[in-house]
């Protein structure tokens, strides 16, 4: 009777405990809602406003799906949703086992899996659409209660709550948390006033286009003194903008901000910054080779460049909180190297010409190699960018008279030298008054510039400072450089070394010497730079490890150009460089001609097969036979048969597709154009240049349409 009653008791007890299971299930346990393929701003401003714990967020990867059916609710966000069918039947299956699901803005119809009812859909619609944390709290209550059926740990829920279109935004000052919002820019400086943000006189920074949360950014540039201008706005930013009158906008969104927006910053001159949000964890994107691909790519730093948005720097990055989910936020060093390059920017506009320190790095080879860039007669120009300057109110103090000094000043202290130059070497480092850098001066400005990580990569290919070039015998690092007033002329020193010069200058794995940092440090932190100018395409800068695109820290350009606003005078004609230049060293480009274009003057070569040619594509069909013959004498005659591997036999005429492949051939050859003398700086083309080279440009071969090309 015993056992029984222990049996019965124990069942009771399994009872209880499975009945208590299932009620706690029902009423009490946490409602899990998972998001997929969610924007990480608003899946982090969804986190942010739950302030339920009974309520748990997760994201879920779309390698994952198959874990849908453990959720309470799920969200997709459809737009650019890129998944395969059997992805697609996972979503489904969850929607199917009755797991509430929830897509939004799907690009594919395909994709568009719901199983709301209409009520449940139109009222989510309207919280995700107005947005806020007011409507996301209000949103995830309703789903704990109404669709999760959870009663226990729910408040009471509102109404989503039309927010405007257009505002001016702060975050709250006694609780951060709180979103105040403003219609009028009026109302946004009395807020200002009201809680001592706003100083007179003070520069003033729009900052809109919320790809991350720009809280930090806005505190850390109103530490710095300007009046910060948060704006949301879909149509009426142009006329926040012009009540504003902005010194500088801040655009973090992806994409153009349009043909109109370009026309009033230029008629403004208003700075556009356009830093870039890093769409993964920190530590991923740091450890990423590309750094950014693709078409985020594309809408992050392709297209703000065609509205002149400068410095396409990585400013905001992804971190993860304890439940896992991500948020985009400023990467604490990183935004107060971007606050300093605003500030060195925008002091460009107002600091006198007089007082402005300008660093200009020239690319030229060993001991008395002449200066180099492409298609530029480099000296003379230089001369007349220094003459110019002059001109304009900078100090340029004890500038030469004449191009030909200023060479001769650069050959004897703004050398390069070869490692086994030793005597070239110890006459410039006695007469030719280098910068002597010491070491406590450089592992100052090492500290300052370079992580530990980094500077041992320099310590590993180098050895301890100052390395076994340009060296003093009391320790000292020598670095060449011409000084004239407030501008220093620089050459740029080898990147790396051997004997591959190509691969030197275009990138290699290691770290650059002691020799080539010092450079660049010094003209940061000891010459003070307000402006730094590379002349002339191209140096070797771009082109150092590592990133292709959106640098961090650890990668060299970005350590080496730091805070300094950078200029590069690059060829027109070459594009694909220049976007190097941009992209990985911040540069602002500054086109310079190409040499003027000359035909090649050997049309006339060319005139009697070409007659020929005329005479075959005319002739009857009867004839082609004997005119195809006498085109094949002349140009075996020429030669133009072992250029294009014709055959030589000379009784055997060419196809119809031979003879216009000889024809492509020779009009290429004869229109083929050729540089005349090298461009220089401040000398306009001489007027038969100008239509030589506008001839040569517009030249375009136009094919007969009754014939086809034949294109090898």
């Amino acid at each position: 009777m015993k056992k029984k009653s222990k049996i019965i008791l124990g069942v009771c007890i399994v009872a209880a405990v499975l009945i208590g299971i299932s009620i706690w299930n029902a009423w009490f346990s946490a409602t899990k809602i998972a998001f997929v393929n969610f924007q990480t701003i608003q899946q982090g401003s969804i986190s942010k406003a739950n302030d339920n714990s009974f309520i748990k967020l997760s994201e879920v990867s779309l390698a994952n799906l198959d874990r849908l059916s453990n959720y309470d609710m799920v969200f997709v966000n459809g737009m650019g949703l890129r998944i395969v069918e059997e992805q697609r039947q996972q979503i489904q299956q969850a929607a199917d086992k009755g797991v509430p699901v929830y897509t939004s803005m799907a690009t594919n119809p395909t994709n568009n899996i719901c199983n709301l009812d209409s009520v449940q859909q139109n009222l989510i619609r309207r919280y995700l659409s107005n947005g806020g944390k007011t409507n996301y709290r209000n949103m995830l209550n309703y789903i704990r209660k109404a669709i999760d059926g959870k009663t226990y740990s729910t408040t009471e829920m509102e109404d989503p709550v039309e927010r405007p279109s257009d505002m001016l935004y702060h975050a709250g000052i006694s609780n951060p948390d709180d979103e105040l919002e403003f219609l009028t820019v009026t109302d946004y400086e009395k807020f200002m006033k009201d809680n001592n943000l706003y100083k007179e006189g003070a520069r003033r920074i729009i900052i809109t286009g919320q790809m991350a949360d720009a809280t930090d950014l806005i505190k850390a540039l109103e530490k710095e003194g300007y009046n910060v201008y948060p704006v949301q706005s879909m149509t009426r930013f142009m006329s926040f903008i012009d009540e504003v009158q902005p010194d500088a906008i801040i655009n973090m969104a992806h994409g153009r901000m349009g043909d109109r927006m370009v026309d009033y910053l230029k008629t403004k001159n208003i700075l556009l910054f356009a830093p870039l949000t890093i769409n993964s964890l920190v530590d991923e994107w740091e450890n990423d080779p590309l750094g950014m691909s693709g078409g985020f790519m594309s809408q992050s730093i392709v297209t703000p460049e065609i509205d002149g948005a400068i410095r396409p720097f990585a400013l905001f990055a992804q971190y993860e909180d304890k439940e896992g989910l991500r948020h985009s936020y400023a990467i604490p060093e990183r935004l107060k190297t971007f606050v300093s390059t605003i500030n060195n920017y925008l002091n460009l506009k107002t600091k006198p010409n007089k007082d402005k320190k300008v660093a200009i790095y020239y690319y030229k080879g060993p001991g008395q190699n002449a200066l180099t860039a492409a298609g530029m007669e480099v000296v003379p120009s230089l001369y007349n960018l220094l003459l110019r300057m002059k001109q304009e109110g900078y100090n340029v103090s004890g500038l030469p008279a004449n191009a030909q000094e200023l060479a001769k000043m650069i050959q004897a202290q703004g050398a390069v030298f070869n490692s086994y130059a030793e005597g070239a070497f110890d006459e410039f480092m006695k007469n030719g008054n280098p910068e002597l850098i010491t070491k406590e001066q450089y592992e100052s400005w090492v500290k300052e510039s370079l992580r530990p990580e980094k500077y041992a990569e320099v310590v590993a290919a180098d050895g301890e400072f100052p390395g076994n070039y340009m060296v003093t015998s009391d320790g000292c690092l020598g670095v060449a450089r011409l000084q004239f007033g407030n501008i220093v002329l620089m050459p740029q020193n080898a990147a790396g070394s051997g004997d591959n010069s190509f691969q030197v200058v275009h990138g290699t794995n290691a770290a650059p010497p002691h020799t080539y940092i010092a450079s660049y440090l010094w003209m940061q932190h000891g010459f003070k730079a307000d402006a730094l100018i590379h002349f002339g395409t191209h140096g070797s800068l771009e082109f150092t490890p590592k990133k292709q695109v959106a640098l961090c820290s650890n990668d060299w350009p970005d350590r080496l150009v730091g805070t300094v606003p950078h200029f590069y005078l690059y060829s027109i004609g070459n594009v694909g460089e220049g976007m190097m230049a941009k992209r990985r060293s911040y540069a602002t480009l500054q086109s310079y001609l190409t040499p003027p274009f000359l035909e090649s003057s050997v049309r006339g070569i060319y005139r009697e097969l070409m007659e020929k040619i005329k005479i075959y594509n005319n002739s009857a069909k009867e004839n082609k036979e004997q005119e195809s013959l006498a085109i094949k004498t002349l140009t075996v005659k020429m030669g133009i048969h072992r250029d294009l591997g014709l055959d030589s036999i000379t009784n055997k005429p060419y196809t119809e597709d031979e003879i216009a492949r000889i024809e492509n051939f020779a009009e290429e050859l004869a229109t083929e154009k050729i540089t005349g003398q090298l461009y220089t700086m401040g000398v306009p083309y001489e007027p038969e240049r100008i239509t030589s080279s506008v001839y040569a440009l517009s030249l375009i071969h136009i094919s007969e349409p009754t014939r086809p090309i034949s294109i090898s």
